[in-house]
């Protein structure tokens, strides 16, 4: 399995194709901890061989840049159907993460992980606003 691509974003849905707002932010301000982020997606693309069909187990945490869970891991099932042509199939997920309390300021990271192999981590920091200067 390859991957080939992740970003968070604002939000985002899967039809036939990806359909994302606000894609690849990098920085939540907040002016007091802790931050309540009302919603934001993470989305990701794999790509499989004919040959790595069926169904896998998916992990996406949310950890600090001590390594804690912010949010409890986010398990659940993906499937890699049959090819419509040629050997690969391409596989989509976009996560809505609802109302995240961020504890601290500093940097935080997401990742997917597929039967236990990392295939993604995206970071980002959340941080105090930077005072204009007038």
């Amino acid at each position: 399995m390859k991957a080939d691509f992740a970003f968070v974003c604002d939000y985002a849905e899967i039809s036939k194709k990806i359909n994302a707002l606000g894609i690849g932010f990098d920085t939540i301000y907040s002016d007091k901890l802790p931050c309540n982020h009302p919603f934001f997606s993470f989305v990701f693309q794999l790509r499989a061989n004919v040959v790595e069909q069926g169904e896998k187990n998916l992990e996406i945490r949310l950890i600090d840049e001590d390594g804690k869970d912010v949010i409890p891991p986010l398990q659940g099932k993906i499937s890699v159907g049959k090819p419509q042509s040629g050997t690969d199939s391409i596989v989509r997920v976009a996560t809505q993460l609802n109302n995240v309390a961020f504890p601290n300021y500093g940097t935080y990271s997401i990742h997917a992980v597929v039967d236990g192999s990392e295939m993604f981590s995206v970071s980002f920091k959340v941080s105090q606003p930077v005072a204009s200067q007038g």
